[in-house]
């Protein structure tokens, strides 16, 4: 085996393990927490960037404007990047070093390769400045392609193509299309079965739900208290609704402006949980919104960051709850003002980077909590179920619990 041939061989292997890693994207855009067995450490590493940047409005194409509502489901720009790797795994695996006579095959496909590596980079600069977060394997995807490029370079045929008989020949062409195509409908197989795991997932949920609202408030209450606990990772400057001070317990809510059941929950907490507290809940606001199934919610968030910076996210929420089913035709300007915000300011605070990463840490948070739907609510850092936190019974109990506390360290309440 010579020079040329074993770079050839490297850059297969190259494009297998592109491959592999865009197939595994694949299956995170399918279900959110797949496993990727030994991929699997790479992907904790970028803290979920890799199911967030799959997920997100970036991940599918066409690529939906800030704010559109997408038409149908699209087709993952992982799956893309399976075909291409594929292609390029069978080329230089199958087929190798080209005979003169086919240089121009050799020549068609270092532009094939330097038109992916044109797109590694735009997805790289969108991973990092417009979605604002981290996948590590997608990183690792395009470091392939970009090793394969050079290796196509290096080969590239020093003449002019001259097209004649040689090798490859139309046989092992069609061989090495035929490996591809089993290979993508081996890999739709697999995303399919992924859709149809996280489906089921769904529904067996639910049922458990279901079940556990069968059972009598106290039993619910204490399903909650052996739940696992996570660090809900509130910072100083969150969104906070006050305590009376002293003793206190620590209500974390992950939402989104434009979804309809954050907004009856936000009722619910208004009109029978906060009165039941008396003042003894600390409520901290989180964002989690869902842009596939509510197009103006991360820039409902971004508005509401923005507000913060201002000391008035607490009034815009108010304000944008009650547009909910319009927020698309708000004028943020406007809204600024309304609410005596400097408007300048504002619009340029919603367009900043440093507002994007800060509802993207939200988010990253919400999915390592497994947060599949809004609101996600948790108490103390244990999840809330979605069918008892609408039980005053439990809230009931839960602030007994807190006043006999406070009671025996001499707190009244």
């Amino acid at each position: 085996m010579n020079r040329n041939q074993g770079l050839a061989w490297v850059a297969g292997i190259l494009a297998l393990i592109a491959a592999w890693t865009s197939g595994s994207l694949l299956m995170l855009h399918a279900e959110k927490d797949a496993d990727l067995g030994l991929l699997a450490g790479i992907c904790a590493a970028g803290d979920e960037g890799c199911a967030s940047v799959v997920n997100s409005r970036w991940g599918v194409l066409p690529i939906v404007g800030e704010g559109q509502q997408r038409s149908g489901e699209g087709i993952p720009v992982a799956a893309l990047g399976f075909l291409y790797y594929s292609i390029l795994a069978a080329w230089y695996l199958l087929i190798g070093i080209a005979d003169p006579g086919r240089q121009w095959l050799a020549r068609g496909v270092l532009w094939f390769n330097a038109l992916g590596m044109l797109g590694s980079i735009f997805y790289a600069g969108v991973m990092l400045w417009a979605i604002g977060t981290t996948c590590y394997l997608c990183l690792l995807t395009h470091a392939c392609n970009g090793g394969i490029l050079l290796i196509s370079w290096w080969l590239r045929p020093k003449e002019g193509a001259h097209r004649g008989v040689g090798g490859p020949s139309n046989r092992l062409l069609l061989a090495a299309t035929a490996t591809v195509l089993l290979a993508c409908v081996a890999q739709f197989q697999i995303h399919q079965a992924g859709i149809e795991r996280s489906q089921t997932r769904a529904l067996r949920e639910e049922s458990e739900a279901l079940r556990q609202l069968a059972r009598d408030v106290e039993k619910m209450e204490t399903l909650h208290r052996v739940q696992t606990k996570i660090d809900t990772a509130v910072r100083p400057d969150d969104p906070i609704i006050d305590d009376v001070g002293g003793l206190h317990y620590q209500l974390v809510i992950f939402s989104d402006v434009e979804c309809p059941n954050c907004a009856r929950f936000d009722r619910y907490l208004k009109d029978t949980i906060l009165p039941i507290w008396n003042g003894h809940l600390e409520v901290v606001w989180k964002h989690f919104p869902n842009s596939a199934e509510h197009p103006n919610a991360m820039r409902g968030a971004q508005a509401l960051e923005a507000a913060r910076l201002q000391g008035q996210f607490w009034e815009l929420h108010d304000w944008l709850l009650a547009r909910r089913t319009t927020l698309g035709a708000v004028r943020w300007a406007d809204a600024a003002t309304a609410l005596g915000m400097n408007a300048d300011r504002f619009v340029r605070d919603m367009e900043s980077r440093s507002v994007s990463t800060r509802i993207g840490e939200d988010m990253a948070l919400a999915r390592k909590a497994s947060i599949r739907g809004t609101p996600g609510v948790y108490l103390n850092g244990r999840k809330v179920s979605r069918l008892v936190r609408r039980s005053a019974g439990f809230w009931e109990l839960q602030s007994e619990s807190l006043r006999e506390i406070r009671s025996s360290k001499g707190q009244d309440w």
